[in-house]
């Protein structure tokens, strides 16, 4: 009698071991044990041939493209790029491992927000280049949380996908670049003029004024919120935008003196922004920093003006109100602009037994 139970128990222990394999998780709906497939086998085989990256959704895009071994934005002058935000779309497509296939029906894939094109702009379409042709070309869908999971198909292919991993990349080019442009605290300013008036710094740290042009166009209030505003504009430089330089018919210059070096700042009004373009030199009169911290916040200038050529940069809005008040402040209203002209006030004639 012993054999036969024991048989019994060693062939229902296999078949809950076995239960256990094939089992689908509640997750994934998956066995556990399956191997998964990448959704872009190619993308990994042929990582260093990539050169470029596009991204369109709806009415936007951008493009990324490889240049030596950095990355710059073609649309904004080729302005340099962070490597490691390229990066991250890159290992985000290569992340998505097919988990369960959904429908292959064209006329159902909308509901994934994986239609392309699509009118709505919901769907996201990531293309990867080698040279002009593409690598991969992968539409981007709904998102799936607890658990995550991304809805995603190949271009060439109708067949949807549910996926493991996220693919989170914006087509916002802030995103993509250091907004941070360079850092000066304001004990480093030694000097700085505006509007024809020239600020510097006393030995107590106070600012003293100057009118170093036979026309000053600044006002009493606009010198003092200069004090405040232009040496914190540059403690922390960040900008919202940047693209190819280019002429403005409304531009105000600051210069910025800090020991040995002169920033321009050159700040035009196009609409409601204000865009800046940045240069560094040396000051003739000054001798180069021997002391190895004072050389460092030198050669930091020096790239921060390097990077800079070329290009303009949008201050964002907090910044650029403050900035307005003093660079293009509205014009004054004429004088007695409220009290109506003599003669054209109406005659008024009280009631009868008004007071």
């Amino acid at each position: 009698m012993k054999r036969p139970i024991l048989a019994i128990s060693v062939v229902a222990a296999a078949l809950v071991v076995v239960a256990i394999l094939v089992k689908p998780t509640a997750e994934t709906g998956e066995a556990p044990t399956a191997k998964r497939e990448p959704l872009v086998a190619t993308l990994a085989p042929r990582s260093k041939e990539i050169t470029g990256i596009e991204l369109v959704q709806g009415s936007k895009s951008l493009r990324l493209r490889k240049d030596g071994d950095a990355w710059v934005v073609p649309d904004a002058g080729n302005f340099r790029a962070e490597t490691v935000r390229v990066n991250e779309i890159l290992a985000a497509l290569a992340g998505l491992e097919k988990v369960e296939a959904m429908t292959s029906a064209k006329a159902r894939l909308g509901e994934l927000d994986l239609a392309w094109p699509d009118d709505r702009g919901a769907a996201k379409l990531v293309r990867v280049l080698a040279g002009e042709a593409p690598i991969a070309e992968v539409v981007i869908g709904k998102e799936r949380f607890s658990p995550e999971a991304q809805f995603a198909r190949l271009l060439a292919e109708d067949q949807s996908w549910k996926c493991s991993g996220t693919f989170r990349s914006t087509l916002e080019l802030v995103n993509y670049i250091d907004r941070q442009l360079m850092t000066l605290p304001s004990g480093d300013l030694d000097r700085f003029t505006v509007g024809g008036v020239e600020f510097s710094r006393g030995e107590a740290g106070a600012w003293t004024t100057a009118q170093v042009e036979p026309v000053a166009e600044l006002i009493e209030t606009q010198r003092e919120s200069a004090q405040r505003t232009i040496p914190d504009l540059l403690a922390r430089l960040e900008i919202d935008d940047v693209r190819a330089a280019k002429d403005h018919a409304e531009h105000r210059a600051i210069r910025v003196v800090s020991r040995s070096r002169a920033i321009d700042l050159d700040i035009a009004k196009d609409g409601n922004d204000l865009w800046m373009k940045v240069n560094v030199e040396r000051v003739p009169d000054q001798p180069e920093p021997t002391d190895e911290v004072e050389r460092d916040r030198v050669t930091a200038l020096d790239k921060a003006g390097t990077r800079c050529a070329g290009f303009e940069f949008k201050l964002p809005s907090w910044r650029a109100t403050s900035l307005s008040t003093i660079l293009f402040p509205p014009p004054a209203a004429p004088a007695n602009a409220d009290q109506p002209a003599p003669g054209s006030q109406p005659t008024v004639i009280s009631p009868a037994g008004a007071p």
